[in-house]
């Protein structure tokens, strides 16, 4: 816990201590070379849909918990306390330097949802997968975030005007997960509005164009005895809602015009119901044409209104049109490669549109489709040709009038369309951070290379220094999702990571080449972990059921064999998920299995042992990470889902027993596991919202993340000696570095105002707990009695002639008297209180220079934070 509202309470009997004086057969690969430019691994028809599929079950499986808990509630929790805690920091904001760097990608984007213009349609906002909500200009220029500090990303946005003329749009977010939260600050701060149920959903929400601007907002929860779909409608701003419709256990949906109001529809259960005055009333309107399951809705201006609906039926999704606003239906197309995304021109009747793995277009109301352009067609012109995948297309008016303009939200960023989708421009090419990262790997022999596995986007390789600020850009060199990258040296002579399917190589520390070799044939994984030989850069591991080594043939080829007779399958679907070797001796190696049994080896993998105790073992436990000490062949750690027991263990014995090691994380999943690159032994993991911090010695992880990293899935983590940092690669926020140097120091603020502001105060302590600051005076009137004056929060006030610098509205006088010199020297004694991590110090002296009530001198202001 940082300097949250309740750390604020334990400052004051801190600061009232103040005194005066953290295997056999060898079989053989299949090379496969691949050269950059950008290239593509061309996949069945298929295997898109596939592996979405694949992966969601690889998700669950790590996210392993007892049967009585909700994973998606408990990390819904840990997001809510994230919120709450950044808003109090965002209220205690001062100017101290931050221990975080974003790195980016600047160029390469991942998962968006939604796009909504500004009120005036000068600007545009945007939504995306656990990168918050972004704000830009029309043509997707400097992009600015604005959520980083709400969990869960933005599935769905309504944006309307401030309740003054200056004040900041407001904007309302939703999650598929059913979160809902407004800000009426850009951002800096978010509230749940009043009014709402527990949503385990989200399916719809939008803002009526008839100047009202009457928010709806369609979602599904759980009532005790049923799953509930019910329309609430906000008149206030997001700032509450009120019941509209009850569509009771159907999954319908809601359109209303886009172009100066007009009609409210409802498609729910057997038919469709209309509202003419803002959902308080309703009226049906007809029947559906088959019965259904469930229904998405869109709808057409320019044909008074036409709807058009896909239902899913027990024969498939079906696409019916209604040109007399939902009266009675026609049925167009079957509906496949469907993810839930369609949209209908404002301009042309005709024009409809739905998205899958690529976005089905028609242009004569529904007879025929054609795709936009063939998902594999991106790689050749990633500028103008749609990336796969579509989680969103939004339709609105051109700003000005005399046209419409399409979003097309992909896992390749955000795109827009002033052709009706006749062509399209990426608008995620510069500054759209909201890259998803499974690993990172810099080299260590040029922290400019810097390889990166992403969701989506594919293998990425960046080999130049950032131009121009912290940002690096990435080239693509293969699509796809890859993970676990890896090199035995540290280099980027030869880097080993995964695909589902297949091991990518890449050679070269320069220039890099990629080759693939397949996965030995009975060991199919989704997204398995490989591990590069340290005692040869040329050979990696493949842990799976059983633990296979690849070596290097003749050319570019790779092989593999039975390295261990070991069989790690023990109980039914049992393999390793994570192996590594300790860095002081490689013979030492160390494995952790998906229901967290743990193995140890004393010859480089070739025998193994089970831990004498369970270990982390159970069987909620499941192994994500691994981390042996570079500082002690014995000791080893060892993360993973920490739902219904600890996210972290640890062995000081070789690993034959564990102890639990997660005091201080939340119920959560551990993705990653670091040490400092320093040489300190302090720890790093990252978890599904947040990264933790722990020193040598300390009883607990600490959150780092402040209010300057951003709220979102720490799930990689790699020591870059070159820079001292740990580099976090996030699933939805790109990459992150953490410096490591502590920067516990203070600084001074508001020097040389003048005035009555002639004292000077600084400070040569750190600020960290359980030790005496020292805070010195000079130049204050001599022999004066006054008082140090404290803060959480700074301001800039007149007062007597000078400037105040603290904020009076929560301010401690601490007793302080010159000596003849005009100097003073106060210790404060800040106890070790986890509670006090993060709080900021504000502080400023004022000593009477004179008899008059006003007659008061002033010091700068001096400012840090308590460190651990």
């Amino acid at each position: 816990m940082r300097a949250s509202t309740l750390a604020l309470f334990v400052c004051l009997p801190l600061l009232s201590c103040a005194s005066p004086a953290d295997r056999d057969g060898a079989a053989p690969a299949r090379p496969a070379l691949r050269m950059p430019p950008p290239t593509e691994h061309r996949l069945a028809d298929d295997a898109e849909s596939e592996h979405k599929s694949r992966r969601k079950q690889w998700m669950r499986e790590r996210h392993r918990a007892g049967p009585d808990v909700d994973v998606a509630a408990v990390e819904r929790a840990n997001g809510e306390r994230e919120r709450v805690k950044r808003n109090a920091l965002a209220s205690m904001q001062a100017a101290v330097a931050s221990r975080w760097t974003e790195r980016g990608s600047r160029n390469q984007a991942g998962r968006m949802h939604v796009a909504a213009l500004a009120p005036d349609g000068t600007s545009l906002y945007a939504g995306s997968s656990k990168g918050g909500v972004w704000h830009g200009t029309l043509d997707g220029q400097d992009w600015q975030p604005l959520g980083d500090n709400i969990y869960g990303g933005a599935h769905w946005l309504a944006v309307v005007s401030g309740a003054g003329p200056s004040d900041p749009d407001v904007i309302v977010r939703a999650t598929d997960g059913g979160e809902v939260h407004r800000t009426t600050d850009s951002g800096a701060t978010w509230t749940a509005p009043a009014g709402l149920p527990s949503f385990q959903s989200v399916r719809r929400v939008l803002v009526t164009s008839d100047g009202s601007e009457t928010i709806f907002l369609l979602g599904r929860y759980w009532d005790g005895g049923s799953y509930k779909n019910t329309l609430y409608r906000s008149t206030d701003r997001g700032a509450s809602f009120q019941f509209s419709n009850g569509l009771s256990t159907w999954e319908g949906d809601v359109w209303t015009s886009r172009t100066g109001g007009g009609a409210l529809y409802v498609i729910k259960l057997d038919k469709v119901q209309v509202s003419v005055d803002n959902g308080s009333s309703w009226s049906d309107v007809g029947p559906l044409p088959v019965t259904a399951f469930g229904a998405e809705l869109t709808g057409s201006e320019a044909g008074a209104p036409r709807l058009w609906a896909v239902l899913d039926t027990s024969t498939g999704r079906k696409l019916y049109r209604s040109d007399d606003a939902g009266g009675s239906w026609t049925f167009k197309h079957d509906v496949t490669d469907y993810w839930g995304s369609l949209n209908a021109s404002i301009t042309n009747p005709d024009l409809f549109a739905w998205g899958g793995v690529e976005v089905w277009r028609t242009t004569d109301g529904g007879d025929v489709f054609t795709k936009v352009n063939g998902w594999g067609e991106y790689y050749g012109d990633p500028a103008g040709k749609l990336h796969a995948d579509i989680p969103g297309i939004d339709v609105v008016p051109a700003p000005g009038g005399g046209g419409e303009i399409w979003y097309v939200s992909t896992d390749g960023g955000l795109y827009r369309s002033t052709t009706g989708l006749a062509s399209v421009e990426n608008l995620s090419l510069d500054g759209l951070r909201v890259s998803q990262y499974y690993s990172t790997l810099t080299s260590v022999a040029d922290p400019d290379h810097v390889a990166a596995g992403a969701q989506d986007q594919g293998y990425q390789w960046a080999g130049d220094p950032p131009s121009g600020g912290t940002l690096i850009d990435f080239d693509q060199l293969i699509s796809g999702d890859y993970g676990h990258l890896t090199s035995g040296d540290g280099t980027h002579a030869y880097v080993y990571s995964t695909y589902p399917g297949f091991v990518l190589i890449q050679k070269g520390e320069t220039n890099p080449a990629l080759y693939t070799t397949d996965f030995p044939p009975t060991e199919n994984n989704w997204l398995p972990s490989v591990v590069a030989d340290p005692a040869l850069n040329t050979r990696f591991f493949f842990p799976a059921r059983e633990l296979y080594r690849y070596t290097k043939g003749s050319g570019n080829s790779w092989s593999w064999a039975a390295w261990s007779t070991q069989d790690f399958g023990i109980s039914n679907g049992e393999f390793l998920t994570e192996m590594v070797f300790s860095p002081v001796n490689s013979l030492r190696t160390y494995a952790v299995s998906n229901t967290g049994r743990m193995w140890r080896s004393f010859n480089h993998g070739l025998d193994w042992f089970e831990a004498d105790d369970t270990g982390p073992g159970g069987q909620y436990f499941y192994g994500a990470a691994l981390l042996a000490s570079a500082l002690d062949v014995d000791t080893v750690y060892v993360g993973g889902s920490g739902y219904s027991n600890p996210a972290v263990w640890r062995s000081t014995d070789g690993g034959n027993t564990y102890e639990p090691w997660g005091q201080g994380l939340p119920p959560t999943l551990v993705y990653c596991l670091a040490e400092a690159p320093d040489g300190s032994g302090t720890l790093y993991c990252g978890t599904e919202t947040g990264a933790y911090e722990r020193k040598p010695g300390a009883a607990a992880w600490v959150d780092i993340t402040s209010n300057d990293a951003p709220v979102t899935t720490y799930w990689s983590a790699e020591a870059v000696p070159a820079l001292n940092v740990i580099r976090f690669g996030t699933y939805g926020r790109g990459i992150w570095d953490y410096d490591v140097d502590d920067g516990c120091v203070y600084a001074v603020y508001g020097a040389g105002l003048g005035g009555a502001n002639t004292i000077t105060l600084d400070s040569a302590s750190s600020t960290h707990m359980g030790s005496a600051h020292v805070l010195e005076v000079s130049g204050a009137p001599p022999l004066a009695n006054g008082y140090l004056l404290y803060s959480p929060f700074t301001t800039s006030l007149p007062l007597y002639g000078g400037t105040l610098l603290v904020d009076p509205g929560v301010l401690i006088f601490l007793p302080l008297a010159s000596d003849g010199a005009g100097a003073a020297t106060l210790p404060l004694n800040i106890p070790s209180d986890p509670l006090a991590v993060g709080l900021p110090l504000n502080f400023q002296a004022a000593l009477p220079d004179g008899p008059g009530f006003d007659d008061w001198a002033f010091s700068n202001g001096l400012q840090g934070v308590i460190c651990e």
